[in-house]
């Protein structure tokens, strides 16, 4: 009995080291500073790069398939939440001010656009 227990154990500690090496495929990248939190998901690096904003830096223009971005940022504000991802060829805007849901209209894009330079920068992606 003693040593099914110790063989068991074992066992689970072998899972959770292995587990430990394994990583899911795709490319991640995050920033996480005080009061602001990026986390962009990407299939690939060279996905991720495909990603673009316009050229006046004030909106994204080009998400690819399965791709995301989650941006967290407190501010004066608020809790601004903005969810970026793909559907069907549509980029989709999911935004929550201090925990409700809200409309992406002319005011949350205007705070994107704030915002927009700060994920160029800590991301590597590219304006036009």
């Amino acid at each position: 009995m003693l040593i099914n227990k110790i063989r068991i154990f074992t066992l689970a500690v072998l899972s959770f080291v292995l587990s430990a090496c394994i990583t899911l495929p795709g490319h991640r990248h995050v920033t996480d500073e005080e009061g602001f939190y990026l986390h962009v998901e990407a299939p690939s690096k060279e996905q991720k790069e495909l990603i673009r904003f316009n050229a006046k830096q004030t909106a994204l223009t080009y998400l690819p398939a399965n791709t995301w971005i989650e941006l967290i940022v407190q501010d004066s504000k608020g809790k601004h939440y903005l969810k970026i991802s793909n559907y069907k060829g549509s980029i989709v805007y999911k935004y929550k001010l201090d925990g409700r849901r809200t409309n992406f209209d002319e005011s949350g894009k205007e705070w994107f656009a704030t915002q927009i330079p700060k994920v160029v920068r800590k991301t590597g992606l590219k304006y036009g």
